[in-house]
Parts: C-alpha cells; sequence; structure tokens
C-alpha cells in the first residue's frame, strides 16, 4: 500500500515538473487524497511570482476553477473578496484558469466594468484541472490545510465554510456524483403502455428529466412554483412573464415562492422548493397541454391562477414636438451591422465606446433596444408612444448609456424632442391566489 502510494506521489510530481496533460485518469483525486508538495508557478495579482501549497495556514484552502466566458463565475468575484474577508486567514481562496498570465492580465485590464478580486490567480495550469477535473465552471475544490482533498461544488456560500471548517463537511452537493437523467419517473417496463398522465413531486437530487417528452408533453426539472407558473402561461400566451411587474402574488406567505438574495439563504431554499413536473396527453390534445399545465398547478398547488389586466407605472417615451429631429441625414446605413455600437457595456465588455449610435436604421430598432434598457436598468415597464416610424439617426454618450441615470437619460433625449415620463400603462399580469378552502 505505501509502495502505491508513493509511486501515485512520483506520478503527480512528474506531472507538474512537465506538465504532461496525457495522464488524467492517473491524477484525478479522489475524497481522502492529498495533495503532494508543488509549487505553483505563473502566479497573477500578487506580488509573489510562485506559490507553495505547503507554506499556506488556513484551515480550508478552496480552488475556484473559472473561465473569462463564464458569467457566472465573473459574477462571483465580488462575493470571493467578501467570504475572504469574512473568514480571514481560516481560509484561501484561489482563483485557477487556464488562460495565460498575460492574457489574463489583459482579459482585467480591458474589461472597466470587472470587479478584480483581491485574491490570488493561478494563470495557464495545466496541472490543477486534471487533478479536480470538472465538467464547467464554476467549481470549488475543498482541501483541509494540510491539502487532503475533500470535495468538488458548484456552489459556494459563507455556511459551507462554516461546516467545513467545524466539521470538515460542506453540506453542500457533490459536483461529482452523476446525474441521472430519466425520461419519466414511470417504470421502465410500463412506460410505453401510457396514454395520458401529470405529476407533480419535489425534485429529486441528482435527477433529471431528460428535457420534452415530445409534442403531446411537457417535462421540467428543478423549477420554482413560479418558474412553472411562467412556463405555463408564457408558452400557451407568447408572453414574457418573467419581468418582476408581470407576475402578483397574493398570499399570506410568500417565502415558498420567491428565492432569497442571500447565497446561504437560496442555497437553502432551493433544496425544499424546487419540482418536477410532467405531462403527456393524447395526439389529439396536444394542442391543449400549457392550458392542462395551468390547471394541474392549480389543483396541485392550491392556488388560482389568472391573466389580468392591471394599471402600473410605466416609463413612456413620447414626442415633445412635431419636429422630426430623428429623420436620418445620410442614405448609408451604419457599417456595424452587429449593433455592438449600440449597446450597454457590462462585465464581459473589451471595448468602451465612447458614443452609441444607429445610422439610417429603422425606428423600432431603438426601440426595442431602448426600451429593454429602460426594464433592465429602472425597472419598470416600457411603452413607446411616440408613434414614429422610418429610419433614424441617433446618437448617445457612453458613459450616460453604462449609467443610465433617469435625469441624464432625459437630457440625451431632449436633443432629439423626446422625453421619457411616468405614466400609469395597462398591462397582463399574471396573478396568483390561494384557492378558497
Amino acid at each position: 500500500m505505501q509502495t502505491n502510494f508513493r509511486l501515485f506521489n512520483l506520478i503527480i510530481l512528474l506531472v507538474c515538473a512537465f506538465y504532461v496533460p496525457t495522464v488524467h485518469a492517473q491524477i484525478a483525486l479522489k475524497k481522502g487524497d492529498r495533495v503532494p508538495e508543488m509549487i505553483l508557478r505563473n502566479v497573477f495579482n500578487t506580488p509573489k511570482k510562485e506559490l507553495n501549497l505547503s507554506t499556506i495556514n488556513s484551515k480550508l484552502i478552496l480552488f475556484d476553477f473559472w473561465s473569462p466566458n463564464c458569467t457566472a463565475c465573473l459574477m462571483s468575484f465580488p462575493k470571493l473578496d467578501s467570504l475572504q474577508s469574512l473568514f480571514g486567514d481560516e481560509i484561501s481562496i484561489i482563483l485557477v484558469n487556464q488562460q495565460s498570465h498575460d492574457s489574463t492580465k489583459r482579459f482585467f485590464d480591458q474589461r472597466k466594468f470587472l470587479y478584480k478580486p483581491n485574491l490570488a490567480f493561478i494563470t495557464s495550469d495545466t496541472v490543477l484541472n486534471l487533478m479536480f477535473p470538472n465538467l464547467g465552471n464554476p467549481a470549488y475544490a475543498w482541501l483541509d490545510g494540510n491539502g487532503k482533498f475533500y470535495q468538488m461544488s458548484d456552489e459556494l456560500t459563507a455556511d459551507g465554510i462554516r461546516n467545513f471548517i467545524s466539521q470538515q463537511n460542506t453540506g453542500l452537493a457533490d459536483y461529482r456524483v452523476k446525474r441521472r437523467y430519466v425520461s419519466s419517473l414511470f417504470d421502465a417496463e410500463f412506460r410505453n403502455h401510457l396514454l395520458s398522465y401529470s405529476y407533480l413531486t419535489r425534485a429529486i437530487p441528482g435527477l433529471n428529466l431528460s428535457g420534452e417528452i415530445d409534442r403531446r408533453g411537457i417535462s421540467k426539472s428543478n423549477y420554482s412554483i413560479l418558474d412553472l407558473y411562467k412556463e405555463a402561461y408564457s408558452g400557451q400566451l407568447q408572453q414574457d412573464f418573467n419581468k418582476p411587474w408581470k407576475i402578483e402574488l397574493i398570499v399570506k406567505d410568500s417565502s415558498k415562492y420567491i428565492e432569497p438574495s442571500n447565497s446561504d439563504s437560496a442555497y437553502r431554499w432551493r433544496q425544499g422548493n424546487l419540482y418536477t413536473y410532467s405531462l403527456l396527453l393524447p395526439e389529439e390534445k396536444a394542442g391543449e397541454k400549457y392550458s392542462v399545465m395551468q390547471k394541474d398547478l392549480d389543483r396541485y398547488l392550491s392556488l388560482e391562477s389568472k391573466v389580468e389586466s392591471k394599471m402600473v407605472q410605466c416609463l413612456a417615451l413620447i414626442r415633445t414636438s412635431t419636429r422630426d429631429k430623428l429623420k436620418t441625414n445620410t442614405k448609408n446605413k451604419s457599417k456595424d451591422i452587429s449593433l455592438l455600437k449600440f449597446g450597454m457595456s457590462d462585465l464581459r465588455t473589451s471595448k468602451i465606446d465612447a458614443k452609441r449610435e444607429l445610422i439610417n436604421r429603422p425606428y423600432h430598432l431603438f426601440s426595442e433596444l431602448f426600451g429593454a434598457w429602460v426594464e433592465f436598468r429602472l425597472q419598470k415597464p416600457f411603452l413607446d408612444l411616440t408613434g414614429y416610424i422610418g429610419n433614424i439617426d441617433i446618437s448617445f454618450k457612453g458613459e450616460v448609456v453604462d449609467r443610465f441615470d433617469l435625469i441624464e437619460i432625459r437630457k440625451a433625449l431632449k436633443l432629439y424632442d423626446l422625453d421619457l415620463i411616468e405614466k400609469e400603462c395597462s398591462i397582463d399580469v399574471l396573478v396568483l391566489r390561494e384557492a378558497k378552502q
């Protein structure tokens, strides 16, 4: 046994020295294995150029595997700093990516909107990703202060860290546990005899229904109650009910419907408030599947659902004069057909344009893009009351668009005799009420 362990460590050390990526199966660590003494090079974001794991004196070492094209990874950066600050020397969070040191530095230098955590990065990695294989990012490898590997997870919470420090058990789902995919929860022996059915279950950890059954049915895994209702009504009415003002809850306790914003609370909430729904109808009833889903959910969950017209406060785009200051002055359309010149910068933006413009483009294109900005940043329904048609030229300062402050936006619109005002408007709202007993 001792000989096998030494041989295992020798393989690890050879891989670390020569970066041979072909021994994936041999070096993937299992629970209880220790990371051999090794020096990690290509360190970014710290004065040190190398990182020796044996010199880390923390109760928990966390490797956070990320990539530049992973939006969830980028959005988690502020949280990583907060967790490191919260637990101090008890933990060490180390980010790991496969891009080169120069490429990683350039990635952050070019993205002014991106938060860069005050943590060490291991770049150009070809070793840790082999020791801790992951199917996607973000992924987290949990090790104790002696380099002993405990688990992989795709969640990172303060509760999980506290649990690990106190009892070396995160309480989080293991990332490496293989998920099962099934077409339904019925016994396979009798599945082909089923003509019609529907069921609603609590989400089963590690189990997913494998997508849509066929045109006769609906199959949804790990959905909240609200998401199931949104699916049922969006599918039938071809409307987007995902906006917060498009759904109204009239219930005594809304906690089981709305996921908390705090990551620890959200993880606990998901354990008890996600569901699996499946429906199969006879061929002649296939066109009714969404209305059947609505009735099923009402019956199973003791709710009454209905789309109603409601008066709400909207932000309406209006013209302030009859002068046409939008009409295009050129016969040539903008060369930038990708519309990136009229986008809003975000954490993945590599080049921040000084101005955002549309040249000789249809007005409806501006209205759709501008309306999306209003609803995303100002969190109110958008309504276009201009009645304008035709091609236009319009330009805004890039910094005004990126900040999207209502006062600044109104000043920018004023140049074109436009304004954005509050106005009551009628919209369709999905209303959920507790059923009368």
